[in-house]
């Protein structure tokens, strides 16, 4: 991803006074889909400044809160740093528009595309602790991306075939969704490049944190369970049902599924797909439009069609009857 943003040393060093740092090195950091990123290095210690490009100050803000209020709980994520005066942000103004930034500590630890098992039984297990904290009534009750959105972007004809899919798609969803399913705090987007792992002194892989809470809310907790399968557990637009299986057991033994999110988990993967379809959507074609992106929604149709595919058996039996 490209740093949408950029910054020189001078202007670095201007937001790093806030915080009373005296930076030595910074380099951007790639990734990120809504935001800029760059890692500082004082004499002491490594710091990620973050540059909300997709985000508010009343967002943002928000944010800052929550992650304050994970730390409270142990949670293993990013920590924020208060600026000398103790507020949660600062501020960049670039081109007469005003961005929030925040600053957090640096966490030492890789992204991992290809996860095995091993690391995906870690991941479901943190996970469930996760959406067992209490959710701060401050959080959305809505996913940023999620089905109270897709009509926004329906019947615009910017892409006939694909706004008529998404629209059967989100009155299929609504249909099935089963109420009263239980709802808390999620991270909403739990891509593997959003976990954090680190190597121990005898080369064994242990989870080390989540990062990137840009899409928290208070919302379905098996949403968080689909999107964990489509961004860890998808293999050639398809699940890879033993990993999400291991995904899965590692979180039921924090938090055991109550029967109607084991029936509804097939139906909430095919959910962030088509979530994250809509986002790709909006994103390349309305808010940003570019052209070497236009098309990357069809991927994600593709990931919903396949899942949808997989029989209600086949799956249950394949997640959940062999532990």
């Amino acid at each position: 991803m490209a740093t949408y943003t950029k910054l020189s040393p001078q202007i670095i060093q201007s937001i790093a006074d806030e915080y009373d740092l005296k930076i030595v090195e910074s380099y951007s950091l790639k990734g990120g889909s809504g935001n800029s990123s760059f890692v500082l290095r004082d004499n002491h210690s490594s710091y990620v400044l973050t540059v909300c490009d997709d985000k508010n100050l009343k967002e943002i803000s928000k944010m800052g809160e929550l992650l304050l209020f994970l730390e409270s709980h142990n949670l293993p994520c990013s920590r924020l740093v208060l600026t000398s005066n103790n507020d949660r942000m600062s501020t960049l103004k670039i081109s007469n528009k005003i961005k929030p930034v925040m600053l957090k500590r640096h966490i030492e630890g890789h992204v991992i595309k290809e996860l095995d098992e091993t690391m995906l039984f870690q991941i479901g297990s943190e996970v469930a602790r996760l959406n067992k904290i209490p959710s701060p009534d401050y959080l959305p009750i809505s996913h940023p991306y999620g089905l109270e959105l897709f009509s926004s972007v329906i019947g615009l004809n910017i892409d006939i075939e694909y706004e008529s899919w998404l629209s059967k798609e989100m009155i299929y969803l609504k249909r099935h969704i089963i109420s009263g399913l239980p709802k808390g705090l999620i991270h909403g987007d739990l891509f593997y490049d959003n976990i954090l792992f680190t190597s121990s002194s005898n080369n064994s892989i242990a989870f080390k944190a989540f990062i990137d809470f840009e899409e928290a809310c208070n919302y379905y907790l098996v949403f968080e369970l689909g999107m964990g399968i489509l961004g860890c557990c998808i293999k050639s637009n398809t699940i890879d049902l033993d990993k999400a299986r291991a995904f899965v057991r590692g979180y039921q033994r924090e938090r055991p599924l109550a029967d109607q999110e084991k029936e509804s988990l097939q139906l909430f993967i095919q959910y962030a797909a088509v979530a994250l379809s809509y986002w790709r959507f909006n994103k390349y074609n309305i808010k940003e439009p570019n052209e070497s992106m236009a098309s990357q929604h069809w991927e994600m149709v593709e990931v919903a069609k396949n899942i949808s595919e997989v029989s209600d058996m086949h799956f249950l039996n394949s997640i959940f009857n062999k532990y």
